[in-house]
C-alpha cells in the first residue's frame, strides 16, 4: 500500500487542537511582516462531505479561479472532486495533478485558440459555449469536443452578476444555437447556467433548472439526447451561510425535472462554497494616526483613529472594495474599553486602499493583531505587489486524523465520487470540535 508523505508546506496538528488554537499561537509570535492566510484544510474536507451528503446527485467541479492554492487543489483531487477550468494555465495545473480529463470542464465561453488547441491535445472534451462565433471556433479547431450550451439566468441577489458577460438568452437564442450546432454536426451534450457569485436567492436554482429542462426537450427535436446539466456556482461559503436551503431547492428541481432514472449527469461549479470559510487572515497594525475633528452638528470634538494594516485592497480585500464583500474585524477587547470611530487602511499609498470606513473599535496599538474570517474566496488570487508590498503568506494546517483519512482514500480503489455519507458520521471521522468550524470567538484573540 502506498503511503503519502506529508509535504513540507503543510503542518499536521493534533486532533485535540482547533484552528483557533493555531491562530492564538500565531498572534503570540507576532507581529509578522507579511499578512498571514491561515488555511484550514479540515474545513475544505468537511465542506466536500457536506456537499455530498446534502446534494448526493450533484457532482462538484471546483472552480479553480476562486482559490488555486496547490494544497486545496490536491486535497479536492484526493476527495474525488472535479474541476472547472477557465484558461490554459488552469488546465495545465489541474492536469499536472494527475486529474483525468473527464473530470474537467473547460467552463470558459470565450476561449482563446491556443487554449482550445491545448485542451484538444490533452483530450479535455467537455466545454461551454454561448454564441455562434464560439461555436464556429470550436468547430474549426476542436470538432470532436463535447459542448455544453451556457444560458443566462441571473439571480437578482448576488455579489457579482455574470449574466452581462456570459450566457445566451434561453428562449430567443438557445434554440437557434442548438439548431446551428446540429447543422455543423457538433456534439452538444448538455445545458449549463450560472446565477451569479455568492447568491442569496435559493429559489433561482429551481427556476433555472426548469428553463434548462425546456431546452433539453427542444434538443430532442434536433436529434440530440443531452446527458449533462451543469447548475454552475454561486453557492455561499462563509461560515454563517449554510448550504441547506440551496440544497433543498436544487434537489427539488432535479428530482422533478431530471429524475434519477433519466440518465442525466448533474454537475455544479462551486468555488466560494469550498474555500471562503477555510481561510482566516491575521493582519497587524503597522501605523496609526489620531485625528481630532469638530462635529458640525453640535461643535463637539471627536477623536477618529486611523489604523494602517499590513494588508489591504491590493491584497486580501479586493472584493471588499469592488464587490461589497463584508470585512468584519476581530480584535482583542478589554471590558469597559473606550471605542472610537476608526478608519482601517491598507499599507499602500493609494487612497482607495480603505478596508473599513467609520468602524467602532477599541484603541489599538502598533503590533496589535486584527483578524478577519471568511477570506478564502477571491482574495489571494487577486492580490498584487502594488507599492512592493508582500503578498499574503498562506500557512496551511490539517489534522492528523484527516490526514489518515486521505491516506486511506488514496489506498482504496479509485472512485470518481465519494459515497454519500451522513454529516454526523463525517464529523465523527474528522474529530470535528465545535470551535474548529464555527466563527472564531473574539475571546480567541486574548493571549
Amino acid at each position: 500500500m502506498s503511503v503519502m508523505v506529508c509535504p513540507s508546506d503543510l503542518t499536521l496538528i493534533g486532533d485535540e487542537l482547533s484552528i483557533g488554537d493555531v491562530i492564538r499561537d500565531i498572534i503570540r509570535m507576532g507581529p509578522h511582516e507579511e499578512p498571514l492566510h491561515v488555511l484550514d484544510l479540515d474545513d475544505v474536507v468537511l465542506k466536500h462531505y457536506g456537499w455530498c451528503a446534502k446534494m448526493p446527485r450533484v457532482k462538484p467541479f471546483y472552480a479553480v479561479k476562486c482559490n488555486d492554492d496547490p494544497r486545496i487543489l490536491q486535497t479536492l483531487h484526493m476527495l474525488g472532486a472535479g474541476f472547472d477550468c477557465a484558461s490554459k494555465g488552469e488546465l495545465e495545473r489541474i492536469l499536472g495533478l494527475g486529474v483525468d480529463p473527464d473530470n474537467i470542464i473547460f467552463a470558459q465561453p470565450a476561449k482563446s485558440v491556443p487554449s482550445l488547441l491545448y485542451a484538444r491535445s490533452k483530450q479535455v472534451l467537455t466545454m461551454t459555449f454561448d454564441g455562434a462565433v464560439e461555436l464556429e471556433k470550436i468547430h474549426r479547431h476542436y470538432p470532436e469536443a463535447h459542448l455544453v450550451l451556457r444560458i443566462r439566468h441571473d439571480s437578482q441577489k448576488v455579489r457579482c452578476s455574470l449574466g452581462k458577460k456570459f450566457g445566451c438568452e434561453p428562449v430567443r437564442d438557445g434554440p437557434e444555437l442548438l439548431r446551428y450546432a446540429a447543422e455543423l454536426g457538433m456534439n452538444v451534450v448538455g445545458i449549463s447556467f450560472h446565477v451569479g457569485s455568492d447568491c442569496e436567492e435559493h429559489e433561482v436554482y429551481y427556476d433555472a433548472v426548469q428553463v434548462a429542462k425546456g431546452l433539453f426537450e427542444y434538443a430532442k427535436t434536433l436529434g440530440y439526447k443531452l446527458t449533462v446539466l451543469d447548475i454552475g456556482g454561486g453557492f455561499p461559503g462563509d461560515n454563517n451561510k449554510p448550504l441547506d436551503r440551496f440544497a433543498v431547492a436544487v434537489n427539488a428541481a432535479i428530482d422533478r425535472f431530471f429524475p434519477a432514472d433519466c440518465n442525466v449527469r448533474i454537475m455544479a461549479e462551486p468555488g466560494r462554497y469550498y474555500v471562503a470559510s477555510a481561510v482566516t487572515l491575521v493582519s497587524f497594525v503597522e501605523s496609526k494616526r489620531v485625528v481630532k475633528e469638530v462635529q458640525e452638528e453640535d461643535g463637539t470634538e471627536c477623536t477618529i483613529m486611523h489604523y494602517y494594516l499590513n494588508d489591504g485592497v491590493f491584497g486580501t480585500f479586493y472584493t471588499t472594495a469592488h464587490e461589497a464583500q463584508p470585512a468584519i474585524p476581530i480584535v482583542a477587547r478589554k471590558p469597559g474599553a473606550t471605542e472610537y470611530r476608526s478608519m482601517v487602511w491598507g499599507p499602500t499609498c493609494d487612497s482607495v486602499d480603505l478596508i473599513l470606513n467609520d468602524w467602532k473599535l477599541p484603541e489599538l496599538e502598533l503590533g496589535d493583531s486584527v483578524v478577519f474570517e471568511n477570506c478564502g474566496a477571491y482574495t489571494s488570487v487577486l492580490s498584487c505587489r502594488f507599492n512592493g508590498f508582500a503578498l499574503p503568506k498562506v500557512v496551511a494546517y490539517l489534522r492528523e486524523e484527516t490526514w489518515k483519512l486521505l491516506q486511506d482514500m488514496i489506498a482504496a480503489p479509485a472512485s470518481s465520487t465519494p459515497e454519500p455519507v451522513d454529516s454526523s458520521t463525517v464529523e465523527g471521522k474528522l474529530l470535528v470540535t465545535h470551535e474548529a468550524f464555527t466563527p472564531l470567538a473574539e475571546a480567541a484573540l486574548s493571549v
